[in-house]
C-alpha cells in the first residue's frame, strides 16, 4: 500500500516591514520630543530649588553664628573661595566669615591679607545653571543679636537686602523668570528675619 506523507506546513515568519519600522521610529521620535523639554524643565526647577535652599541656609548660618559668637559674621560673593569679589553675582560662590566687633567694621571684606581675627567659616561653590544676584556688591553682616548691620559701602542703603535667583543663568549670565520656572527671592529684614518667596511673572531676576 502506498502511503502518502503529508508535507508539514511551514508557518511563514513575518517581521517588521519598512513601513512599520518607519512608523515605530516616528512614534519614538514624537515621544522623545515630548519628554525632553519636560525633563529639562524638571532639571532646571531642581537646580533652582537646591541653589536657593543652599544660599538661604548660608545666610541663616551667618546670622546664627553672629548670635552664638557675639560678633560680626558676614557673607559675600566670592569667585575663588578665598576672597570677597565685591560683586553682586553670588552664582560665582560665596564666603561666610567671622570678624571681631572691637577691631573691624561691619563693611570689612575678607581678603588674602585679612587682618588678624578674620576667619572663613564656610565657602559655597559656584552655581550650575542658576543666577543669584544680591542688591549690590557690599558684604552682608549680622551682629550679636542677629540683626542686619548697616554697611557703609552699600550703594543704596534704603533698599531692602535681598537675593534673587533664576534658572537658566550661570556665572556672569542672568537667568530668566518664567511662569513655568518662577524665580526665587530671599529677603532679609533689618532685624535679620529671612523670608523665601516665589517671583511673580512680572518680576525681574535682579533685586
Amino acid at each position: 500500500m502506498l502511503v502518502m506523507m503529508a508535507r508539514p506546513r511551514h508557518r511563514r515568519e513575518r517581521g517588521f516591514g519598512l513601513v512599520e519600522l518607519m512608523v515605530a521610529i516616528m512614534v519614538a521620535a514624537i515621544l522623545v520630543a515630548i519628554a525632553v523639554p519636560s525633563f529639562r524643565t524638571t532639571l532646571q526647577k531642581h537646580r533652582l530649588r537646591v541653589s536657593a535652599d543652599n544660599l538661604q541656609a548660608a545666610v541663616q548660618y551667618a546670622r546664627t553664628e553672629g548670635v552664638l559668637r557675639a560678633t560680626y559674621v558676614s557673607i559675600c560673593a566670592s569667585a575663588d573661595g578665598a576672597t570677597c569679589s565685591g560683586a553682586a553675582t553670588y552664582e560665582t560662590g560665596w564666603l561666610v566669615y567671622v570678624h571681631p566687633v572691637a577691631t573691624t567694621k561691619a563693611s570689612d571684606t575678607y581678603t588674602a591679607t585679612a587682618s588678624a581675627g578674620m576667619q572663613i567659616l564656610r565657602a559655597g561653590p559656584a552655581l550650575n545653571g542658576v543666577s543669584a544676584r544680591a542688591v549690590d556688591g557690599a558684604v552682608i553682616t549680622f551682629g550679636q543679636q542677629g540683626q542686619l548691620e548697616p554697611v557703609a559701602t552699600r550703594t543704596n542703603a534704603s533698599q531692602p537686602m535681598a537675593f534673587v535667583l533664576c534658572a537658566g543663568g550661570g556665572v556672569g549670565s542672568l537667568g530668566t523668570n518664567t511662569t513655568k520656572i518662577p524665580g526665587s527671592r530671599i529677603g532679609i529684614s533689618p532685624y535679620g528675619g529671612i523670608a523665601f518667596t516665589k517671583l511673580s511673572s512680572k518680576d525681574l531676576c535682579t533685586p
